[in-house]
């Protein structure tokens, strides 16, 4: 498991939906809840896989365009689901989704990720 996603795994009072450490050619799934394991099919997580991957690659051209070498995490918040994403200069990645709620420590986990992989 990626230092990055026990580091999520390891925030107090956060329940990830699911995390997973994504490689350059496979994803390993780390931690699936169990409330929503039921609602993503093997094939739903291999397209979610492709398109962030895809994503990732297009995100490395916008970086340079905005003269940004590096980020911490990209987010994204949809109605009720939040995404964080942490990549590396490798084309790898941990994904991990997150119940939207006001109080969300985002902050928090994206500082405990960051500290992960400072430690390393």
């Amino acid at each position: 498991m990626s230092p990055v996603a026990k580091s999520i795994l390891d925030v107090e009072g956060v329940n990830p939906r699911i995390v997973a450490d994504l490689g350059q050619i496979e994803f390993t799934i780390r931690h699936v809840r169990d409330d929503v394991a039921d609602h993503y099919s093997e094939a739903d997580l291999e397209e979610a896989y492709r398109l962030i991957m895809a994503n990732q690659i297009s995100g490395s051209q916008f970086r340079q365009i905005v003269d940004q070498a590096q980020y911490t995490a990209q987010s994204l918040f949809f109605d009720d689901i939040i995404v964080l994403l942490f990549s590396s200069e490798s084309h790898q990645a941990v994904f991990a989704s997150f119940d939207y709620r006001e109080d969300f420590p985002i902050f928090k986990i994206i500082d405990q990720a960051t500290d992960s992989t400072s430690a390393n």
